[in-house]
């Protein structure tokens, strides 16, 4: 009986226990929340602009074409002691949007609504980039974040220090793209002009159409690059691809 008392207080002891560290748990997980959400819209006339640049230290950015005179800026997310400042301005021949987050605690996502044409040049520091259904120029560079680009047409450079690049049903004719540490995974629906690739430890995989012809030079330290594609020192289109220690694989 005795006996049955004790693991009764045992059992009784653990379930406690648990309980508390469930609690301890979530008490930091929502320490880690930021604790004021934020929501944020503006708009500028676009008529006219030939260049839209976005600057932000911690922020986020999505780039999608919307209406073909304005730009429309929404931030979402939240912010623990000082509010996200965000400027939306017409400068010169084009438009700037520069977002900080104030003593660095924020978790801000800008959704950008541009023309599509309209060539676009964006650096956040640190957070990832996407961008999707945009002819103009792209000139777009993270510390760490990821850069992914979808079905872009214009000439595309596109640079990010740990983070991996993705582009999916490209059209652009010319593409730059380097990384320090991110792998690199692009797809071409129409067959690019040039294409330079670097990485220092990603690796490459490119895809581009078959049936065209393609001067290919891929080079890597520590691997043979896997190029299924017959080379053409001749041929209007080139491709570099260069890294480090990451495999390359062009098909």
């Amino acid at each position: 009986m005795a006996s049955k008392k004790r693991r009764g207080i045992i059992y009784g002891g653990l379930a406690v226990l648990v309980a508390v560290i469930a609690l301890a748990g979530w008490g930091t997980v929502e320490l880690l929340r930021p604790n004021h959400p934020y929501t944020h819209s503006w708009q500028a006339d676009a008529s006219g602009r030939k260049l839209l640049e976005v600057h932000t230290d911690g922020m986020g950015v999505s780039l999608s074409p919307g209406d073909s005179s304005h730009l429309e800026v929404k931030a979402t997310g939240g912010y623990d002691d000082s509010a996200p400042q965000v400027s939306v301005k017409q400068s010169g021949q084009g438009l700037s949007v520069v977002g900080t987050c104030p003593g660095g605690g924020c978790s801000v996502q800008l959704h950008i609504k541009l023309p599509a044409d309209l060539a676009v040049k964006a650096d956040t520091g640190g957070p990832a980039i996407s961008a999707s259904d945009l002819k103009g120029r792209l000139d777009l560079r993270t510390g760490s974040g990821a850069i992914d680009v979808d079905n872009a047409s214009g000439p595309l450079n596109l640079h990010t220090g740990d983070g991996a690049v993705t582009l999916a049903d490209s059209r652009s004719a010319r593409a730059s793209v380097t990384t320090g540490a991110g792998a690199v995974d692009a797809g071409f629906v129409s067959a690019p002009t040039d294409v330079n690739i670097a990485t220092g430890d990603g690796a490459v995989d490119l895809r581009v159409p078959h049936g065209s012809r393609y001067y290919i030079d891929a080079t890597s330290s520590d691997s043979t690059p896997d190029v299924q594609l017959p080379v053409d020192r001749n041929a209007p289109h080139q491709i570099t691809v260069k890294t480090h220690s990451g495999g390359i694989q062009v098909h």
